[in-house]
């Protein structure tokens, strides 16, 4: 190799930072949910405090959402730093991502699948990390993908359907 030649693995263009994609998710997660529901409620003449209540909707999706953009910019500040952390991380997050998927709140998955990407490097101009690391990583990015299109989606089908009927 001479001083001309300048090899990278750092991924260009592809994945955008790790601020933008965390801040992305949360505002279609959370943000762009709360908005879309707090306008059924105004627009529609159903009342919001009937039994599948959209202001407790508004007020979980509001708490759980920031509550997840909280401890895992929090928890990847801590880990983010060292390589033998940040793997660890990744693999947690990705976990989490998951494992959260089917079960649990709107934004959690989509968050904490972000943070999972950032920590295995895979944000603009950073090395990615490699192994399993890597593998929880791309399975984050999926989630933070798949995850605002289908809420955001079902969010806008179930705005239709109060609509149309």
């Amino acid at each position: 190799m001479t001083a001309i030649t300048k090899i990278t693995n750092a991924v260009k263009g592809r994945v955008p930072s790790a601020p933008v994609l965390i801040g992305g998710v949360y505002c279609l997660c959370v943000l762009a949910i709360i908005a879309i529901t707090a306008g059924s409620m105004l627009v529609t003449d159903e009342d919001p405090f009937r039994s599948d209540c959209p202001v407790e909707e508004v007020v979980s999706t509001g708490v759980a959402g920031t509550t997840a953009l909280v401890v895992g910019v929090l928890a990847g500040l801590a880990l983010v730093r060292s390589p033998s952390r940040a793997r660890l991380g990744a693999i947690v997050f990705g976990a989490l991502a998951i494992t959260l998927s089917h079960s649990s709140g709107r934004a959690l998955p989509g968050i904490f699948g972000a943070v999972a990407v950032w920590l295995a490097r895979l944000t603009r101009g950073r090395r990615p990390l490699d192994g399993a690391s890597r593998v929880f990583g791309v399975i984050g990015l999926c989630v933070a993908i798949l995850n605002p299109t289908v809420v955001l989606g079902g969010e806008l089908l179930h705005l239709l359907i109060v609509f149309v009927s």
